[in-house]
Formats: structure tokens, sequence, C-alpha cells
């Protein structure tokens, strides 16, 4: 992706000279007013290298070893290069024994090796959610652009133009808006529109209540930065709490981040409860069979890979619970992803990361169009793990949405008094109940 930015006297013009360069199908990313001109910053796709080749010279062996690159690189006779080419000619010989390399030197380059496959996976996954993103504004910019001019054409009461502008602001999707704008209309005061949101987001969202479930073998996943691990400390101190923490063991799969061990031993370590570590399908299943006395067993999982790691954990235990673990204000392409696009059988959804968010209108959008197919089990709405888990968070995210729509309060009485009283003009004399706050004036100024 390329950023272009473009100069025109009004946005009219600026938008017509970037549609002109870079075709009807450009994006605007924003638009500001510098010195006087319409600033627009479009982006634009380049061409870039596909997954294959990158794969390749990342991870491809020379074809030629260092070795054999300098016994066979062409040097004077008399160089020293040469001299020492002959020796490893004579060291490297069949009748030579083969010498043992120590083992941290092979353990070396495949901990490097294995680093560097998890990074070349991340970085294939941000690359195509980006593109993901990139596709759904284009998306979204042209389905405003249909609705503009409806939007434009249609008559709002003076005390709902506020709330439509609101709407707008708060970047609610354009369908959604469309969608919870009906009847608003008819609506007599502005707090009558509100109450009438309010009561339609409620409606759509509403579902049956099942909370976290209290025994078995459950799994949390998620993309990376979730909240994935701290749900997973507060859904085993929710049946700690209840049952006891011996009862209760947690497992860290295949979570090779610098400090995520660490994180689940300390959250862990707070609760009292056992945590273990699995770097493979292998050692799950010897940990299950062990840990198969205990009421609930959670598995936190790494963010890269997901759905690999989930297939590994269902071919070992095909009766674990898959839980999808999304932020607050996680976009529709995110959701999309996890949710729908990885084929998976989620048993719920739980919402972390409530007060931190600013834009929950894609999750909400979400969950509206999926309807009661999409169980919400839990939400968490602060990063102690004594918080807690919420019944499902959804009552939340509806306040948190509200929010942004509602106007800013009304200042009281108090306030407004102190608000005329330090617009009276002033006098030569400041402060009547200071005496000594005086200021005097020369006649000369007041006369000019």
């Amino acid at each position: 992706m390329e950023l272009k930015r473009i100069l025109a006297r009004d946005t009219r013009s600026a938008t017509e000279k970037a549609m002109a360069l870079y075709g009807p199908d450009v994006l605007i990313i924003s638009n500001h007013r510098v010195e006087g001109q319409t600033e627009l910053i479009v982006a634009l796709d380049v061409a870039e290298v596909s997954a294959e080749a990158l794969a390749q010279d990342i991870q491809a062996e020379p074809e030629i070893s260092t070795t054999q690159a300098l016994l066979t690189r062409k040097r004077p006779a008399s160089s020293p290069v040469s001299a020492f080419s002959d020796h490893l000619h004579q060291a490297l010989k069949p009748e030579a024994a083969p010498v043992t390399p120590p083992v941290a030197e092979s353990v070396a380059p495949t901990e490097h090796l294995l680093t560097q496959g998890r990074e070349q996976a991340r970085s294939q996954e941000l690359v195509s959610l980006v593109r993901e993103e990139l596709a759904a504004l284009r998306q979204e910019f042209r389905l405003s652009q249909q609705t503009a001019h409806w939007q434009m054409n249609t008559y709002w009461p003076a005390h709902i133009q506020p709330l439509v502008e609101a709407m707008t602001e708060a970047a609610v999707p354009t369908a959604l808006r469309a969608l919870l704008q009906e009847g608003l209309r008819e609506q007599p005061s502005l707090d009558s529109a509100l109450g009438s949101l309010r009561a339609q987001l409620t409606h759509n969202l509403e579902r049956p209540q099942e909370g976290f479930p209290q025994r078995g073998v459950h799994v949390l996943a998620g993309l990376s930065g979730s909240g994935k691990t701290l749900m997973t400390a507060k859904a085993a101190q929710q049946v700690a709490l209840n049952y006891g923490s011996e009862y209760v063991a947690v497992v860290s799969y295949n979570d090779m981040r610098a400090g995520a061990w660490a994180q689940t031993q300390v959250l862990c370590a707070q609760l009292g409860v056992d945590c273990f570590r699995a770097a493979d399908a292998d050692t799950l299943k010897v940990l299950l069979n062990e840990l198969s006395p205990r009421r609930l067993i959670l598995i936190d999982t790494p963010g890269v890979q997901m759905a690999e790691r989930l297939q590994e954990i269902v071919q070992v235990c095909p009766s674990a619970g898959l839980h999808a673990v999304v932020p607050a204000d996680a976009s529709g392409v995110t959701l999309s992803r996890i949710m729908l696009k990885s084929h998976l059988n989620w048993q719920s959804l739980m919402i972390s990361k409530l007060d931190e968010s600013h834009s929950p209108w894609p999750l909400i959008q979400f969950l509206i169009a999926e309807g009661a197919q999409c169980v919400v089990s839990a939400g968490s709405s602060s990063d102690r793990v004594m918080e807690g888990l919420k019944s499902s968070g959804l009552q939340k995210l509806i306040n948190i949405a509200m929010a942004q729509l509602a106007p800013p309060a009304e200042p009281t009485k108090d306030v407004m008094m102190e608000a005329e009283a330090a617009n009276e003009s002033l006098t030569h004399t400041i402060g009547l109940n200071r005496p000594h706050w005086t200021v005097e004036i020369p006649q000369s100024e007041l006369h000019g």
C-alpha cells in the first residue's frame, strides 16, 4: 500500500483530481484543510511479492554450502586462502572421522528456524488482514456514496438532526445506520429517539444467557492481543471460587511468544491454580490424561496460526469446547475471519476489553446479522483478574454505543450562573467583594 497527497482549492476539486489520477475506486484516507487548501491522503495498491516467493527467499537454503563455496572459489595459488582450502580438503576426506558438533550448536539453528517460521507466518497473516481491511473500507466507501444522495434528500426534524449527525461521527456502519434510523422521524423528542434506539439494540442483541461452562475441557482462541490469557485466568478464577482451585488447571499450548508463559504463571500464581505447558500435540495428550480428574481444564492458545492449532487440539480431544475471544472494538473483517472463515464449530463468543472500546459498532452489527447463532457467554471490562467475568457483556456494549450518541449533558443552574457572571462587562473596579483588587483606568484611555 502506498499513500499519495493531493492539494486542491476545495474537497470537490481534490476528489475529482484524485479520481482522474488514480481511477474512480481510489480510497480516500483523510481530508484536511492546510493553509487555505484541501489536502487529501489517498491509498494505492502497489505490486507486492507473492507469499510463495517470500517464503522461498526467507526459508530456502543456498544450494552450495558455505564450506563448499570457500573451497570452490577461485583464488591465486599463492594466497593464504588457497592453503586454507587445501587444509579443509584434507580434513573433509571420507577417511577422516566425522566431528560431532556440540549439542548447543545444533539446537540454536533449530530454534532460529522455528522463530523465523513463526515470524513469517505472523507477517503473512498481518498482510492478509490489512488487505481484507482495505477491501472492507472500499466496500463501505462505495455503500456510503450510494446512500449519500438519499441521506441528503431525507428530511429530519430539528430535534432529531443532532442524533443523525452523532451516528455519522461515531462511524456507525452504513447498513446498521440505515436500520437504526427507521422510525426516528416520528419520535416527538430527542430523549424518545434515544430510547427507541436503545430498545432496538436490546431487542436485536437479545439471546439466551448460558454463561461460561463450569466443567470439561475448553479452549480459548483469538488473534494476538485480544486478551485470551487474561480471559482464561478469569474463567479459572470463577470455577476456583465455586469449587476450589485444586479442581482447575490451565494449559498453555504451543505459545512461543516472549513472555507468554511467564504471564500465565504469574496470573495462575495469583489465583492458586496449577498451570502447565504443552509444546506439541503429544505433550498435550499426556497432560489431558493426567489432568482428567480435574473439573475444568482451560487451554490457552497462540494468536498465530489459530486454525491449525485448534485443529490439533480437536484431534487430541474431540469433546473440547471452542470459545472465540474478541475485543469489543474488533473490526468486521476480524470477526468474519474468526467466526465465519475459520469454519470452526464455536461453542460461544467472549467479549474482552469492554472498558477500552471506542468503536463497538462493528461488533454490534455482526451480532445483529448473525442473530442467535452466535452465543455470547462472557465479557470482561478490566485488566485485573479479580474483577472476574461478566454474564455476557452485551448490556455494557449497548451502554458504550449509546454514550457515543447521547448529547453532552446540559449545564446545571449553578454552572450557568457562573458563566453569566464571567460574561459580565468589566468596570474600573474588579471584584467588588475584594476591596484590595482595584484597577484605576485613566480618563484619557476611556475617551480614546
